[in-house]
């Protein structure tokens, strides 16, 4: 037993209903108790994506396959252009080399 009482899915407020249907109610509870009462992010799958998708297009990048790449990745001939021209730091932004750095 953990200590509380049984949570029963009717005592959760509305929105968090959909939360426990997505990932079950312990798993809910847990993210309740380390994140409840503070404002949550959740990011789009896009932008989850984002950076695995930016980095397989830079390994298949041979300096002239650009029309290839955007076919491959539903992108536009300029998004992959502006995907491997630029690169990622280690703090996670994007630099780009044509850039002069202000800090």
């Amino acid at each position: 037993m953990n200590g509380r009482p049984p949570i029963h899915l009717d005592d959760l407020p509305a929105d968090f209903r959909d939360v426990v249907a997505i990932i079950g109610l312990e798993p809910a509870i847990r993210l309740a108790e380390a994140l409840g009462g503070g404002p949550v992010y959740i990011p789009a799958m896009d932008s989850i994506n984002r950076a695995s998708r930016d980095r397989a297009i830079r390994a298949a990048f041979n300096g002239r396959n650009y029309r290839q790449l955007a076919r491959t990745y539903g992108l536009c001939v300029s998004s992959i252009r502006a995907i491997v021209g630029t690169q990622r730091s280690s703090s996670g932004d994007y630099n780009d080399d044509r850039q002069l750095k202000l800090f």
